[in-house]
């Protein structure tokens, strides 16, 4: 990445102005909408649709706010200063997880279409090896600490990250004042944050790829109980990590405008972002390969059914289309440099990327479930997912309004090898 992004002597204080009047009608649509596809999905539907569209949407959406928060994480244990006007974006990610986690418990109410394979299963020798792992309270109460545990440290990430740019800050909303509680000086408070933050970083680097990979493994892979990869929660908690990545991008470009940052987001930033997407493509690539290369090249007799069935009739198009929205599109359009340094290119191939994400969950998740021949994929789980998306742009849009999204001197300050002229007695320049 370059290191080329210069620091400005003085940096205003930005925050997405009131939604506009059609956002103001979007949102609360998509969230109408996405509660009319569930009582669609529950009363002419299968109600096996309903739970399908759950579960598959609750693992995309989730993923992408946990991604997020983790290229935050990731910007800041590089410090990595070309993106030191971006790391917000990323970190605004956070907002979601609330939702997440009461929506989680919604999710395991469908446990009885999910696990039937088994849940009340006996007698079959594989199912009894992993009898231990395989049972639902067990499930439940791992994956709930699992998510307490990482969506903890997501929030006191954040906490530490936003600290020192909202103390000092004039008509700021309550909850400023009990972010900067016992407040110890802008100096030490920078130097603090910046250093409990390397702390959190490396905590959580850990335990995403070890927590959200058993996330994949629990509502996921034991939906085929004969199905086992070492592989899959790799390529599970990357998929999360590059769907974070691209919802950032996509965030970047369309809100520069509006936050009205457009001279702190460069054209070599841009070009950074686009190697970015381009690398996770091809990363996405090789460990998805690595893990499907072995089964097939080994025959191996319980893994090769979970990629038969997908890739036969009905979900073969889907298969097809997840290869080609998340790796082959983004490896062919941004393999020269000229598209890396045009945000509305790079946007759309992160859309095509987040696209391909939604259709991978839906393939590692539905085809294990759903035991009809029709593809399982229409107006139920199109309509729970747009309903997904006014939920996350609600967080998201309330956290672009309340928060900075550059960070102030104070917080530059505590990075050690930067240096920022601090002014006396505040976080951050006045509005």
């Amino acid at each position: 990445m370059s290191h080329s992004s210069p620091f400005p002597s003085s940096i205003p204080y930005r925050t997405l102005g009131a939604s506009s009047g059609t956002l103001k009608i979007l949102i609360p649509v998509l969230v109408l909408l996405g509660a009319a596809a569930v009582f669609l999905a529950a009363t002419v539907y299968e109600p096996a649709r309903l739970w399908q569209g759950l579960l598959f949407n609750w693992l995309f959406w989730s993923s992408i706010a946990i991604g997020m928060v983790m290229i935050a994480v990731a910007l800041h244990l590089t410090q990595a200063d070309w993106a030191w006007s971006l790391k917000r974006f990323a970190l605004a990610g956070v907002s979601f997880l609330p939702v997440s986690f009461v929506l989680l418990a919604v999710v395991f109410l469908g446990s009885e279409t999910y696990f039937h394979h088994w849940l009340h299963v006996q007698g079959d020798p594989v199912i009894e090896a992993k009898r231990f792992w395989l049972t639902l309270p067990n499930m439940i109460i791992r994956d709930y600490l699992a998510i307490t545990i990482l969506y903890g440290l997501a929030f006191a990430f954040a906490y530490f990250s936003l600290r020192p740019d909202v103390y000092g800050v004039k008509n700021g909303p309550g909850i400023f004042q009990r972010l900067t509680g016992n407040w110890k000086g802008v100096e030490v408070e920078a130097r603090r944050s910046y250093h409990v933050r390397n702390v959190l970083g490396v905590a959580m680097g850990i335990l995403f790829a070890f927590l959200w990979g058993m996330i994949g493994l629990d509502l996921a892979m034991t939906l085929d109980p004969h199905f086992f990869s070492t592989m899959f929660p790799v390529t599970f908690f990357f998929a999360a990590f590059q769907g974070g990545a691209a919802a950032t991008v996509i965030a970047i470009v369309l809100l520069r405008k509006p936050l009205g940052i457009d001279q702190y987001v460069t054209t070599n930033q841009y070009h950074d972002l686009g190697k970015m997407v381009f690398a996770f493509s091809v990363f996405w690539m090789y460990i998805n390969w690595s893990q499907y290369v072995v089964i097939w090249y080994g025959l191996l007799p319980w893994e090769q059914p979970y990629f038969i069935r997908r890739f036969s009739e009905p979900y073969a198009p889907i298969t097809a289309a997840v290869v080609l929205l998340v790796f082959v599109l983004p490896f062919l359009g941004l393999l020269t440099r000229p598209p890396k340094k045009v945000p509305e290119i790079i946007a759309g191939f992160a859309a095509l990327v987040l696209i391909g994400h939604w259709l991978e969950r839906f393939l590692i998740s539905v085809p294990s479930i759903w035991e009809g021949e029709a593809l399982p994929l229409g107006l139920p789980e199109i309509g729970i997912g747009l309903g997904f998306l006014g939920l996350f742009l609600a967080c998201y849009l309330w956290f672009m309004r309340t928060f900075p999204v550059l960070p102030s001197p104070a917080t530059l300050k505590g990075e050690p090898a930067l240096e920022v002229e601090v002014p006396a007695g505040a976080g951050h320049a006045a509005r």
